[in-house]
């Protein structure tokens, strides 16, 4: 619905525009009334009006110098003019502001009608135009964000020193003053890291610049961080507030911290590390290090060896204790973020090795540019291992186990004789079971899964090509792909981003 706000002084015209127009019929509905023109301004911020209808001549300010301040403050909304003179000074003025009709007293309803229906058709007008330049930009900004996404990756790696690296990310640089903002993207429900996408990106970074007008840049070098580059300003505790809130409404609970300011890329650099250093600080806590220090593991041969010992005997609470211990001295010991990094995905890796129930941990965290903080906290990390650990005590959590398995790999091939060799069961003993959890076949269940995850990625992406989302997720081609999601959902995949507006 079009929301139209009506400006005349006389309340008699207001009332006959009111009854004579066919809001429902055209789409539109009345937002406010006013009978003058100072109290326009405050009625257009207030209601956000698409279609006004105002008189020309009003008390303290008529319609041609109200138009004026409208367009010279970038207001959009289409504009009809009423008046009792036809003067060709006031018809040129109106020309000249580009509205959408100039009615004469007494107003016919056909004129009215006309007036209405271009208004809107140049509103429609607006929208796919401004549909067109939001994708251009869109792709524009798509690939720039990923070079530079992946240039500050490979600073956190350790590739300060890497001249063309340097090169690009000096084009962020800025004249002013700047500082970093780091989020922290958790884990989500199932194990999954965040899935935050360019098309968000751009998104918040459109409401940032609309909203405190700063050049304020949007970056994810990983799965694990979002990074905002913003001048330092009094406002920088807001651009805080309104990310972390975009995030939540999103789903995203996270920590963030701030760096000092920077003004060159050297001290950006620096302080992108020293930042990481510290937001990890407040996870665990402890002390750590942006500074490179050494290679000493934190885990050695030995202590593979002791935790493998452990999990072959199921001793699972004994592995943890353990793990706890080293994770400790690990903490004190001020490490940087690589090093723990190193300590995490070592850890999953040896406990996938003895538990299937791991692997789809441990592929997550060899994923993660900054698998620390993939997890809240250091209880958070000790608490996914406990978690997980857990026996398989019936054939229900045995299901589970091969259930969780097949989410976390729908992009690879999946039959029951590999998952039978990977999980030490019988092909078929396993999919009985499998069918008797859920209450539907192996095949059945692969394709509800894989058609599930695909509504959600378009639901965030409706651009994605349908051969690569069908390559995502494991299918053989793309015309297979839509022939099993509209099996299942009962509509093609080109309609599927449609259907939840």
């Amino acid at each position: 619905m079009y929301r139209v706000i009506l400006a005349d002084d006389n309340p008699i015209i207001c009332k006959a525009l009111e009854n004579r127009i066919p809001w429902d019929e055209l789409g539109l509905e009345l937002s406010g009334v006013c009978h003058d023109g100072s109290d326009v301004l405050e009625l257009i911020q207030s209601h956000s009006p698409h279609i006004m209808i105002t008189d020309i001549k009003m008390p303290i300010l008529d319609g041609i110098a109200l138009i004026e301040q409208l367009r010279s403050h970038g207001y959009p909304l289409q504009i009809i003019i009423i008046s009792g003179y036809n003067d060709f000074i006031y018809l040129k003025k109106a020309i000249d502001y580009d509205v959408a009709g100039y009615l004469l007293k007494p107003i016919q309803d056909e004129e009215l009608m006309n007036s209405l229906q271009k208004a809107i058709g140049n509103l429609k007008e607006q929208e796919i135009a401004s549909q067109m330049s939001r994708s251009a930009r869109i792709l524009e900004l798509r690939e720039f964000k990923r070079n530079a996404s992946g240039l500050l990756a490979s600073i956190i790696r350790g590739a300060e020193s890497c001249v063309q690296s340097g090169k690009s990310l000096a084009e962020l640089s800025f004249p002013s003053s700047y500082q970093w903002l780091l989020f922290q993207l958790p884990l989500q429900e199932g194990w999954r890291l965040c899935e935050l996408t360019i098309e968000d990106i751009v998104e918040y970074e459109d409401v940032l610049r609309h909203r405190y007008r700063l050049a304020c840049h949007l970056l994810l070098p990983s799965d694990t961080m979002l990074a905002v580059i913003a001048p330092s300003s009094e406002q920088f505790t807001s651009v805080t507030d309104l990310v972390s809130q975009m995030l939540q409404k999103d789903g995203i609970r996270s920590s963030h911290t701030t760096s000092k300011s920077f003004r060159s890329l050297t001290g950006m650099q620096r302080e992108l590390m020293e930042t990481i250093a510290g937001l990890y600080g407040q996870l665990y806590p402890s002390r750590f290090t942006a500074a490179p220090a050494g290679h000493t593991p934190f885990l050695t041969l030995k202590d593979q060896q002791v935790i493998g010992t452990h999990l072959s005997l199921h001793d699972y609470k004994g592995a943890l204790a353990y793990v706890t211990e080293k994770l400790d001295l690990c903490l004190a010991a001020a490490p940087t973020p690589s090093q723990l990094d190193t300590f995490i995905k070592n850890l999953f890796n040896w406990y996938s090795n003895y538990d299937p129930a791991y692997y789809g941990m441990q592929e997550q965290m060899e994923a993660a540019l900054l698998a620390a903080l993939a997890f809240s906290s250091r209880q958070d990390m000790l608490d996914a291992l406990a978690r997980m650990a857990e026996p398989a005590a019936d054939s229900g959590s045995k299901a589970v186990n091969v259930i969780h398995y097949i989410e976390n790999h729908l992009n690879q091939p999946l039959t029951l004789n590999m998952l039978g060799k990977i999980f030490h069961h019988n092909s078929i003993y396993l999919g009985q079971l499998i069918k008797k959890e859920t209450g539907i076949p192996f095949n059945q269940l692969v394709n509800k899964l894989r058609v599930e995850r695909a509504e959600e990625i378009l639901r965030r992406n409706p651009d994605v090509k349908l051969a690569d989302l069908a390559y995502q997720l494991g299918f053989s081609d793309s015309k297979y792909f839509s022939k099993v999601f509209k099996k299942i959902t009962g509509r093609p995949p080109s309609q599927s981003a449609d259907s939840e507006m």
